[in-house]
């Protein structure tokens, strides 16, 4: 640029008229600035409240899915202590339910694993019982009915109570038959120190209708610790173990639908049911389970034992080889073949077993080390059995979690304004004119 150019812009600079700026230009700079920082910080903060809250309206645990609906985990971990509860949102049907003492209350709780893999907990009252989870793991069978997909209580005409002795549901998740404790459980004594009552009673063993929620006495009979019942597949009939230590038992088929006995054999107390799925696909025979140690009225640690197997036509038993450690549940049929758990009474560790022709084939299903749990029926029978472990989210919390997440959000998000959103500002307001004066 020459000098006589440069001399010409000078002189035009001097001559040309000054900016007309407001006197709050400043302050008007630094309210807009502050207001878009603030939105910018809310939306941030409903964002995350958002994808917080998310998991846990949708029955989703992204990242901790088990394959599918119908695949069962090769092990299942403990619940969170602040897991979501049933009641505030219901996750069935349900793969699984088993108890666990991880609770906030110190108290067992039902943990249920739902289809999408989505925890959610049942606190128990002291002495309640866990109930029973249908074949189609729709219900849990307690002292009421419990439809785990609405949530709602279903009450039947008398509640069910008898300790230890859990219900047992028909194939087609329609019916359960249960027993209801009739005994006084309190001795009564006179003035002469006589005894005046025998708390022993006989106790109802009824059927519950779900439809309804109405039972149905079939028989009154004696029972303990050694009761179990299956029924046959196509329903009709009811296999059960009756009596009590030191009287006679007895193994029972019962007509459902007349309450009439078809079979009454007497056994010894090293006899029970071998579980819920006793009965064959065929409905010819029954499995029994002979305990090698102790009668099944009583709990030795170190029990061993084998099947039995119980021909209805010919009333004929016999005994298998295979002989196992622990407490027996066959609980279902998979391809013809039975489906055995058997649960360590001292470690609380469970085995599955597959009993194919010549061999006995282990399956992984670990609960969290709480024995077998309780598997819905139909996904052991037809579900998949080699997905992968599954564990709970994190943020399917009950609601209270999220207060102690926000308030850290909310002191981390001042603190990032006090170091970082207020020094802009003040570098502006230093550097900005006084007033009165034109800027440079």
């Amino acid at each position: 640029m020459t000098t006589r150019l440069t001399q010409a812009l000078h002189d035009a600079a001097g001559t040309a008229p000054g900016v007309r700026l407001p006197d709050d230009l400043w302050r008007r700079g630094r309210r807009t600035r502050r207001r878009r920082r603030v939105v910018a910080s809310i939306l941030c903060l409903l964002v995350l409240a958002g994808l917080a809250w998310l998991p846990v309206r949708g029955h989703t645990d992204t990242g901790f899915a088990g394959g599918g609906p119908d695949v069962l985990p090769r092990s299942v971990a403990e619940p969170y202590l602040w897991q979501q509860t049933f009641d505030a949102d219901p996750n069935g049907p349900v793969k699984l339910a088993f108890t666990t003492g991880h609770s906030l209350n110190f108290e067992t709780a039902v943990v249920l694993v739902g289809r999408d893999d989505s925890y959610r907990l049942i606190y128990l009252n002291p002495g309640q019982d866990a109930g029973s989870l249908s074949p189609d793991g729709r219900y849990l069978l307690r002292q009421n009915l419990l439809d785990l997909t609405s949530g709602k209580v279903r009450m039947v005409s008398e509640p069910i109570w008898a300790l230890n002795l859990t219900p047992v549901w028909a194939p087609d998740s329609r019916t359960a038959v249960a027993v209801i404790d009739r005994d006084d459980g309190v001795i009564t004594y006179g003035p002469n120190n006589e005894q005046l009552n025998d708390p022993s009673h006989a106790d109802d063993i009824v059927l519950v209708d779900v439809a309804t929620g109405k039972l149905r006495t079939l028989l009154t009979a004696d029972t303990d610790a050694a009761w179990r019942a299956s029924f046959s597949p196509d329903g009709r009939r009811i296999a059960m173990v009756l009596g009590k230590a030191g009287k006679d038992y007895r193994f029972v088929v019962v007509d459902v639908a007349t309450g009439a006995l078809q079979v009454d054999l007497p056994i010894n107390d090293r006899q029970t049911l071998a579980g819920p799925a006793a009965f064959s696909p065929d409905g010819s025979f029954v499995y029994l389970a002979y305990g090698e140690q102790c009668g099944w009225w009583m709990y030795c640690g170190n029990q061993t034992f084998h099947l039995q197997r119980l021909d209805l036509a010919d009333r004929r038993i016999s005994d298998e080889a295979a002989r196992f450690t622990g407490w027996p549940s066959l609980v279902a049929w998979r391809d013809g073949a039975p489906f055995l758990t058997t649960t360590d009474v001292a470690t609380d560790s469970c085995q599955a077993v597959l009993l194919t022709p010549g061999r006995a084939q282990r399956l992984p299903l670990a609960v969290a080390g709480h024995g077998c749990g309780d598997w819905a029926r139909d996904l052991l029978e037809h579900g998949r059995l080699d997905g992968p472990a599954i564990a709970p989210s994190p943020w399917a919390a009950q609601w209270w979690a999220y207060l102690p997440v926000a308030v850290g959000g909310l002191i981390l998000g001042l603190w990032c304004y006090r170091r970082y959103g207020r020094r802009p500002w003040s570098v502006a307001l230093s550097k900005s004119p006084r007033d009165g004066q034109e800027p440079t």
